[in-house]
């Protein structure tokens, strides 16, 4: 199988769950991108390489998601606007950044974020479901949150968007749903910036990054229509799994370098 068609692939599923979850599909794309191509001889892809391709599809996948999401009335415009300037800066700074950091580092952040958000999500959900009009957070709790959640997301690629939800949802108490959507717009700030650090110290490779592109277009808004048809419950409880398992992975990988 070659190279191009693995991407393909891998993008296609982490699309839908970017969708489907909010996510913005880095936290599945990452782990797949490090360990299918070589799975199958398609040749292996460094992870530099992987967080850049991962940013694209955090833009991609999440850029149509939100639109998805914000059509169903599930995006807090005014949670999305406090937080996602101040992430989107710090996001390039932790793109520029990661230019010089080591693999393992960067893996071991992504894991981090991924063990953080999967014990985050098995915590039962105590928020009122209101509309994302009536969603009101704590400012500077958020401000805060939303610097160092995009600065370590810059770093490892993925927007932290699965971090970003957890916060949303368990810190600032914001609805299940409206998490949901808003995560993805929060995280596409963020994205668009580490999109720019990452191409600025040459870590995206173009051609695969186009595949992801179209990838995301096919299958993300199929992921955001199956998600307003599921429990909030079930969805947060697909999501823990999810990222458990990509952050053991990771884990294993960072102590193995």
């Amino acid at each position: 199988m070659s190279q191009e068609l693995v991407v393909a692939f891998s993008a296609l599923i982490a699309s839908f769950l970017s969708g489907l979850l909010g996510i913005g599909g880095g936290v599945v794309l990452t782990p797949l991108l490090l360990y299918v191509p070589q799975l199958v001889g398609a040749g292996a892809i460094s992870v530099k390489i992987v967080t850049g391709l991962t940013v694209v599809q955090a833009i991609s996948g999440s850029a149509i998601g939100a639109w998805r999401h914000g059509g169903y009335g599930n995006i807090s415009r005014r949670v999305v606007l406090l937080m996602g300037p101040p992430a989107a800066v710090a996001s390039l700074i932790g793109a520029v950044l990661s230019r010089d950091a080591s693999d393992s580092l960067l893996l071991v952040i992504f894991a981090v974020f991924a063990f953080l958000t999967a014990f985050f999500l098995l915590i039962p959900v105590r928020t009122a479901d209101v509309p994302a009009a009536d969603v009101h957070v704590r400012r500077p709790l958020a401000f805060t949150m939303a610097v160092l959640i995009g600065f370590f997301g810059g770093m490892v690629g993925i927007g932290a968007i699965a971090f970003i939800l957890a916060a949303l949802v368990y810190v600032l108490r914001v609805p299940t749903r409206v998490a949901i959507g808003t995560s993805l717009g929060v995280g596409m700030f963020g994205a668009v910036a580490a999109l720019v650090g990452k191409a600025a110290t040459a870590q995206v490779d173009v051609p695969l990054a186009i595949i992801v592109v179209i990838s995301a277009v096919i299958a993300s808004p199929l992921g955001a229509w199956v998600s307003v048809r599921t429990h909030p419950a079930t969805l947060l409880r697909i999501l823990a799994a999810v990222v458990a398992l990509a952050g053991i992975r990771m884990l294993l990988s960072a102590f193995a370098a």
